[in-house]
This record gives structure tokens, sequence and C-alpha cells, in this order.
């Protein structure tokens, strides 16, 4: 069973956890909804040689303890990289599993990507049944297949980004009521998003004529912001968590956070016109799109911050 696709790499981790022990793995997502992107005049990308790759790793070891290690070296030629995946590969087990990064334009069952466009995505890499292959596992899209050994060297690492996870299980182990806790405090803020606050700040670029921020920029990277807002749904499972384990109500939340998400596809639409049509008395309803949904934010973050109380208090015994 997977969650729903919120961040590629923690999804990964969160299948693992979820898949192959009995500990919970959605205090992973704590704080996810926060993970840094780069937002600038050139539009909006989750991913960038300025942000710190082990940052999500440092968060789920600081979580889940020492269970890490990363293996890809950047100075490597491809041919050394994917002969270390080939290694790491043979030390798999069922407590042992390797999470490597690909560019999804040669992934098949990419079809936002596959051919068209360099992306770079994380996903689960195992050998094939019969050996002479691979076999690949990824939650965010909700796919698992056979994959051949030429489209995974092809695919393997991505415009200048590489990265090779080796996680070992059976070194890990569940969250303390304390580390939980901590994480969520270090992680929430009750301040609207940066998602939120760039988007209305390139609007408000645009709508002041500053030179270099347009519509058809912002329209270009419209698929990279989409993906940094399903970083939202990270507070879903994080309400889940507290309230299976004496947090109370989620279902207020969890209500909230889907009108959320439909009316932030709400202002992506608004977007994608004034991409297309170039239609910029659009931009106002945007920005004013943009404020009600920090409301609605505003909201979801009082409601899940009760509840956090609420667990702290209780204590976070399972009671489902």
């Amino acid at each position: 069973m997977n969650g729903p696709p919120i961040h590629c790499l923690l999804d990964c981790l969160a299948y693992l956890v979820r898949n192959r022990t009995d500990m919970d793995p959605r205090p992973i997502y704590l704080g996810v909804w926060n993970a840094p992107f780069i937002g600038d005049e050139d539009g909006f990308s989750y991913y960038s040689e300025e942000i710190d790759p082990d940052l999500d790793l440092r968060r789920f070891e600081q979580l889940y303890g020492p269970c890490l290690t990363r293996w890809l070296e950047p100075e490597w030629e491809k041919e050394r990289k994917f002969a270390q995946l080939a290694e790491e590969l043979a030390e798999a087990s069922e407590t042992v599993s390797v999470i490597v990064l690909v560019d999804l334009y040669y992934m098949p069952h990419s079809a936002i990507c596959y051919g068209l466009k360099h992306m770079p995505h994380m996903l689960i890499v195992e050998l094939g049944q019969d050996g002479g292959g691979f076999r690949a596992v990824d939650p965010f899209f909700d796919w698992e297949g056979e994959i051949a050994r030429s489209v995974l060297f092809e695919a393997f690492t991505c415009g200048g980004l590489s990265s090779g996870i080796t996680i070992r299980l059976d070194k890990a182990s569940e969250p303390s009521r304390m580390l939980a806790g901590e994480a969520f405090r270090m992680h929430f803020d009750l301040g609207t998003s940066p998602l939120i606050l760039g988007v209305d700040d390139y609007l408000r670029q645009i709508e002041n004529g500053t030179p270099n921020y347009t519509a058809v920029k912002l329209y270009a990277s419209i698929g990279q912001v989409g993906v940094i807002a399903k970083r939202w749904k990270g507070l879903g499972e994080v309400a889940r968590y507290f309230a299976d384990t004496g947090g109370g109500d989620g279902a207020p939340v969890l209500e909230m956070l889907d009108q959320l998400l439909v009316k932030w596809e709400n202002i992506v639409l608004v977007i994608v016109r004034l991409g297309v049509l170039g239609n910029h008395a659009k931009l106002t309803d945007a920005r004013a799109k943009l404020a009600k949904l920090a409301e609605l934010e505003h909201d979801i973050q009082g409601a899940l911050c009760t509840m956090f109380e609420r667990w702290e208090a209780t204590g976070h015994e399972r009671v489902g």
C-alpha cells in the first residue's frame, strides 16, 4: 500500500518503512511542506545544486537513526557510478534497499517526461527476477516493474545531479515521542508557506512590470510548481499520525487540506491562462485567490497545532 505522492525521496523511504518493517512511516513527512525549492526571475524549480542534497537524509536519520549510506561521488564517471550501483544491489535484501536518482526523460513509465523533458527523480531499484535486468519501484507515481539495464544506465543521474542511497532497515528504529515532537516543533510555524509567498511575489513582479519577470516563464515552470505543491499533502500524513496516536480527530484538518488543494488547482488554471493568453487582467484575481489560500492554510496550521498539543499531553501510543 502506498501513500499519496508527496516527495519522491521521502516517498521511497516511507514505502520501505511501511512495507518492510512494523514502524510508522508518517513521521518521515514532518516538515516536508516547507522543503526548500528555488524561486527567482526564471520561475520555480524543486531541484537545484543550491539545495542541500543531504537535508532530507539528515532529517530522516534524526528520527529513525543512522541507517543510510550515500555512496555516489559527483566527480565519478557514469560507468563508475553504475558499477557502484551493481555493488550495492549485490548486498540488497529484505532489510537492505537501494534508492537512486534517475532522469525521467529515459523512464517509459513517466508519461509526462518520457522523451519530452529532463527531470531528476528518486526511485527504488532492485535486481530483476531473471538476474540480468533490474526492477524499479516508484512510490511517487505508484508504479513498479522490470527495467532493462540499458534504460537504467541512460536514466542513471540527471543534469549533473546524482544520488545513490542504501538504507539498512535493520539498523532503524521507530521515532520516540520526544524525537517526533522535536521534529514537529523544529519544522512547524504559523507563517504563510514559501510557495504561496513565492508565487504571489512573482505575480506582483509581473504586475509591476519588473524586467525579466514574465507570465511565460512562470507558466513554463508550472509543472515544477505542481510538484512543490504536493508537499502540502504531508500535512495530512502528520494529521493522521497525530490522530492515530492520541491527538484527537484529524478529519477537520484533512477536509480543509482537500479544500486547499482544490483551490490551489484553481489558481494554477488562472496562471496557465495568464501564460497562454497573456491576459494580465487576471493577475489581480490570481493574487486575491492566493490571499484566500493563505488564510485557509493558516486555519489548517492552527488545527494541526491543536492536534499536536493534545498529542503531547496524552502521549502517542497507537489507538487504532
